[in-house]
Parts: C-alpha cells; sequence; structure tokens
C-alpha cells in the first residue's frame, strides 16, 4: 500500500518535480490545462502530456502586480507561477471562459511571459434555446466549433494530425479511469475508513497531473488490495464534502475533520467526484461527444449558468447515498461562481434538517485553530440532531 500510495503522491505533493522529470524521460511535450471542463482527451490524442494547472507550493507575490488581490487563489498563484518561471517545463497553455477569476488569467501571462502554444476557449454559458430545449442547437454548435479550433491549433501549431481513432482511443483510456475511480468511491462508501481524506485527494488529483495509462496501473493495484479490507468504524461522523471547485483543499483542512471525530464518506468536490462522474461515448464524432459530455446536468455546476439547476437536491442525493450525517461547505475565498449558489444551498439543507457548516479556505495560511472550533462545533450539532 505505501508504495502504491506513494505513487500517487509523488505527483500531488510535488507537481514540479514529477512532470519535468517526466517530460526529460520521454521526450514529450506537456500541455497545462485550466480547470474544469477543457476535454484532456484531444491532448493526449496529439500524443502529449495535459495537465491541469494547480494551486502553487508558495505565496503570492509578483502576481499581484498583475491580478486583483480578490481572486481566487489557483487564478493568483498560478500566474505567479508562471512568472517566477516555475513553468517553464510545460509548451501550451490552454484556459477558458467559465469565470471572472479564470478569464482574467491568460492576458498577464501573454503579456509577460508566454508559452509557446497558447490557447483561449470560450464555451458558451446559455444552453436554453427560445422553446426551452437543451442545449439549443445555436450553443451546442459555437461549442463544438469551439472544440475543433482547439483540435486544429494544436495539429498546425505542433504539425501532427489527431485522428478520430486517436480521440476514440485516448476516451477509453480516459473512460476507464473514470470507472476505476468511481469504484474507489464505491468502496470507501461501503468499507468506512480505508483511506484518509488526504490520501483520496491526492489520488484524484494525481489522475489530473500523470499520464493516464500510468495512473490505471497503480488504481487496479490499489484496488486490489482494498477490496480485501474488512470494513472498519471507529464510531466518527460520516460527511460529505461539497465545493472546492477548482483547485485542492489544504490538507491541514482535511486532516482537522478527521481529528474531530469526523470521516469523509464522499465528495461533490471538482478534485473528487465531479472530475470521473460522466463518462464521454466512444462514437464516430468525438467532438461531438465531449460537447454531449459538456451538456451533462450532473454533477450540477454553478459556472455554466444553469438557471434550472438544483445543486442542493444533488447534494442532498449524495448525503442519503453515503449514509451521511452532516455536509461541509468548501468554500475557495472569492469564487464568484460558489457564492451564488451558497445561500441557496444552506438554506435548502437546513429546511430538511441536514447540518452544514461553511469552511472558507484560502490559498494562504488560513487559521487552523478557527477551523478546528467551527469543526467542533459542527460534530457537537450533528450529535443533538
Amino acid at each position: 500500500m505505501e508504495e502504491i500510495m506513494e505513487g500517487f503522491l509523488k505527483y500531488s505533493s510535488d507537481p514540479y518535480t514529477s512532470i519535468s522529470q517526466w517530460k526529460e524521460k520521454n521526450n514529450k511535450k506537456v500541455i497545462g490545462i485550466f480547470p474544469m471542463h477543457i476535454p484532456h482527451e484531444i491532448i493526449h490524442a496529439a500524443g502529449m502530456l495535459p495537465v491541469s494547472v494547480w494551486r502553487g507550493d508558495e505565496s503570492v507575490t509578483l502576481a499581484h502586480s498583475h491580478i486583483p488581490p480578490y481572486n481566487c487563489g489557483i487564478a493568483r498563484s498560478f500566474i505567479d507561477d508562471v512568472l517566477k518561471v516555475k513553468l517553464s517545463f510545460m509548451d501550451g497553455l490552454i484556459c477558458f471562459r467559465q469565470c471572472l477569476p479564470a478569464a482574467a488569467v491568460p492576458f498577464p501571462i501573454e503579456m509577460n511571459a508566454p508559452f509557446p502554444y497558447m490557447e483561449f476557449l470560450y464555451f458558451a454559458a446559455a444552453f436554453y434555446g427560445v422553446k426551452g430545449e437543451y442545449p439549443s442547437q445555436i450553443v451546442l454548435d459555437f461549442l463544438m466549433e469551439d472544440l475543433d479550433r482547439l483540435k486544429e491549433g494544436i495539429e498546425k501549431h505542433f504539425d501532427l494530425k489527431i485522428t478520430k481513432e486517436a480521440l476514440n482511443n485516448s476516451i477509453e483510456i480516459y473512460n476507464k479511469n473514470r470507472k476505476l475511480l468511481r469504484k474507489l468511491y464505491d468502496l470507501r462508501r461501503e468499507k468506512g475508513e480505508i483511506l484518509k481524506a488526504r490520501e483520496m485527494m491526492a489520488i484524484v488529483h494525481s489522475s489530473m497531473l500523470m499520464p493516464k495509462e500510468e495512473h490505471n496501473v497503480l488504481l487496479e493495484r490499489l484496488l486490489t488490495k482494498l477490496e480485501s479490507v474488512k470494513p472498519t468504524s471507529n464510531g466518527q461522523h460520516k460527511v460529505i464534502l461539497t465545493g472546492g471547485l477548482c483547485q485542492t483543499i489544504n490538507y491541514s483542512v482535511l486532516d482537522l475533520i478527521e481529528e474531530t471525530n469526523m470521516t469523509v464518506v464522499d465528495d461533490d468536490l471538482y478534485i473528487g467526484s465531479r472530475s470521473f462522474l460522466n463518462d464521454v461515448e466512444v462514437s464516430e464524432d468525438p467532438i461531438r461527444a465531449f460537447a454531449d459530455q459538456y451538456f451533462k446536468k450532473t454533477p450540477p455546476c454553478p459556472t455554466k449558468a444553469d438557471w434550472k439547476v438544483d445543486w442542493t437536491g444533488y447534494i442532498i442525493d449524495i448525503v442519503k447515498k453515503s449514509d451521511a450525517k452532516g455536509v461541509i461547505s468548501v468554500l475557495i475565498k472569492y469564487c464568484p461562481p460558489h457564492l451564488c449558489y451558497y445561500p441557496d444551498i444552506t438554506n435548502k439543507l437546513r429546511e430538511v434538517d441536514i447540518p452544514e457548516v461553511l469552511l472558507e479556505v484560502e490559498h494562504e495560511i488560513v487559521s487552523l485553530e478557527q477551523t478546528r472550533t467551527r469543526l467542533q462545533s459542527f460534530r457537537e450539532i450533528m450529535e443533538r440532531t
């Protein structure tokens, strides 16, 4: 188990070293992709390594000359890493307009330290037609043109051809990874504390950084080990995590949850179930298949501007499925999409008597003792319900 987990942890804990060493060893290109919805399979089918950009490992300094300090941590820290020349091993960057902070990311980079290849996508945010059809034909066509532009831009810049067969092969590899991660989550719900919350996040995070083929091998080995583990329960209160869009949560916060007699049995996080819930169909038109995946209504995504979405209902379903006793909302500070939906979430959870607590987290150091106090109070509330 330790050897298997080390394979995941080395990428999650130090992506700079792990990815740059992989590139040097394999002599292949690395493309950074800003979360959350750009299909990595297109990059993989081109023979390159797609990696989800991550929150930096230093406090933000240089970036504050180019982006407001009230933007989210991943936007600020990523620009900071670029300006500090910590990401020189990346051969390209793909961003898209999913929220205000994300929309601001590529421009200071383009003006001050551009990557050899850069692409900015738009991904339409209005999905319904005038007669209520979903998605509207105009929006569908717009998205497919955007994805075609991405594919053709990669082909032109790197002088290669991305075939339908290569795309479908990549889709199958990525679908296998999604299936294995879903199986891992099923085991966690069934067997309780088989993995720490920080270990589960590291496993999912590493899937966004390392080659999917290598990650699949490690996952298969891990699942074989865990299937023989007996269910465990120390009487801890079961909780789920929701929110945490785009970036990892400070591992110290995850440890505090467990130290206060709670165990995370499921989640609704980007570095979690959101990233692998839906497969992509293997078809004659892979670009349409990527668009179809994007238009899935589950998990509900606050960046898609779907005014009919019921995010709270989805959270309640996860609570029931996992037999959890409460919900911990993890709000990335200055995250506009989550902030807009949070009042509805907390009000509706209160209406159905599901205890919920809000933890606001930031790229910079948060007050762990204040967080501990909030979690202790939350645990006491669950004990009384």
